[in-house]
């Protein structure tokens, strides 16, 4: 699976190290260690982190509040992000809250506290909130890809490795080449955040990933995928499939 991406800004060295451990330790993957203004708007563009922590002050001055005051410009490109600061001052926070920021953490700060305001930072940020609640597993659906929650951790699942996906009553059953979830979503729901060009409804319980599809087997209606799985395939859905498998051919 890929790993959730994180930029940090921090200029604080040792801070900056020991928030690239935890995050680590949390299967995340740290992108960029940026202590500037320059150099963070540049990581944040040129990487496109899926999630930027943000120390207010860099230096002397609060450039991670201006920080945030650049990325907010461009809806197209934002992503959530969480604020960082030793600083409790009002004047500071009110500053900070202007920017809208997904979350906020007061150092120091402890693993577990850091793991709850990402969650946060991405429930805001889809305007989901609770959606990762303990007592449910929680899945995000992002621009090209999902946020599930498993066990203590966020696993990233891209559109592009997901097979298949299966109702299950209430739940789907979405399994990749590497791992397989069981989420509490609708299938119509799930439908219509996945790529229309690339994924398609072959049976009433069943969408399969056209890019993985390896051969079609007429005699038994089956639809053989890369992996060697094998999905049925309904009479209800027969057409739509041959006319796009067909083109893909």
């Amino acid at each position: 699976m890929e790993k959730i991406r994180i930029l940090i800004i921090e200029d604080d060295s040792f801070q900056a190290a020991s928030l690239q451990e935890a995050l680590e330790q949390k299967g995340y993957e740290v992108t960029a260690t940026a202590s500037n203004l320059k150099d963070a708007l540049g990581y944040f563009y040129a990487q496109k982190p899926d999630i930027v922590i943000i120390d207010v002050y860099l230096g002397n001055d609060p450039d991670g509040i201006l920080f945030a005051q650049r990325i907010n410009e461009n809806p197209a490109t934002l992503k959530p992000f969480v604020f960082l600061t030793s600083s409790v001052d009002r004047e500071t926070f009110e500053s900070a809250r202007l920017t809208n920021p997904y979350s906020y953490l007061i150092k120091p700060f402890n693993v577990l506290e850091l793991q709850f305001a990402i969650e946060l930072a991405i429930e805001r940020f889809l305007e989901m909130p609770g959606m990762f609640s303990a007592h449910q597993t929680g899945t995000a659906i992002m621009e090209a890809f999902l946020l599930i929650k498993k066990k203590e951790a966020l696993t990233k699942v891209l559109f592009s490795s997901i097979e298949y996906v299966r109702v299950e009553g209430k739940y789907v059953f979405i399994a990749t080449h590497e791992e397989s979830f069981l989420i509490e979503m609708s299938l119509k729901l799930l439908q219509q955040k996945l790529p229309e060009k690339q994924f398609i409804q072959v049976h009433r319980s069943y969408v399969v990933n056209m890019n993985l599809v390896k051969k079609l087997h007429l005699s038994d209606n089956q639809i053989e995928l890369l992996s060697g799985n094998r999905i049925p395939m309904s009479r209800r859905f027969k057409e739509k499939f041959m006319e796009r498998y067909s083109i893909l051919k």
